[in-house]
């Protein structure tokens, strides 16, 4: 049996519509292989996202707080709380509590100690950095009459440019001054004026 050219070119496109067919499964399939994968990762990755935020949600911390508070104790928190919600917790301030230098809005951490002071450790606290203050004054004014020039001299209360001088011609006739009463033995030095610069000199 002869087969025309027409049968020929059925046959042809026959093949090759089977062969596109196959393709074009072969092509889909893959896809839809590839769809499923991404799908997969894409779910595993919200499963543990979940996961990260329900361990966040469920996790405490321990804080301690002491000093002028009601309660004083260690409390249990979120992870986020703050130091007001401590403060409630622990029943609020004494009457007695210096609460000007407490920052409410802390954010608080686990293992972490809160002191709330009474009102009288401030003032003991107000009292002694004066206190510091003025000797850091005292001690930053005092002058050395053994080493300090013309100038230097001159800072000490009614020690003028002649009475510099003569400290400093006492001094190069004399040797160092061995004590501050030597400078009694000055001219222009006696006891009021002693009395006056004995704390604000040394040698």
């Amino acid at each position: 049996m002869k087969i025309n050219q027409k049968q020929i070119l059925i046959i042809v496109g026959t093949i090759a519509t089977f062969l596109f067919g196959i393709v074009f499964l072969m092509y889909q399939k893959g896809s839809n292989e590839e769809e499923l994968l991404w799908e997969t990762v894409e779910s595993n990755v919200s499963s543990v996202t979940e996961s990260t935020d329900l361990a966040q949600e469920d996790l405490v911390i321990l804080v301690d707080i002491k000093g002028e508070i009601k309660q004083p104790g260690v409390y249990e928190l979120a992870h986020d709380a703050r130091l007001n919600e401590l403060i409630l917790l622990a029943g609020g301030f004494t009457e007695n509590a210096e609460v000007r230098q407490i920052n409410l809005a802390e954010k608080l951490s686990d293992q972490q100690m809160i002191y709330v002071p009474n009102q009288d450790e401030l003032t003991f606290s107000i009292d002694q950095l004066v206190e510091d203050e003025e000797d850091m004054s005292q001690s930053s004014t005092t002058v050395n009459i053994n080493t300090a020039d013309l100038t230097e001299l001159q800072q000490l209360p009614g020690v003028g440019p002649s009475k510099a001088q003569a400290i400093i011609a006492y001094r190069e006739e004399n040797g160092l001054f061995k004590s501050i009463e030597g400078l009694l033995e000055v001219s222009g030095f006696g006891e009021k004026t002693f009395e006056k610069l004995k704390d604000s000199i040394v040698i």
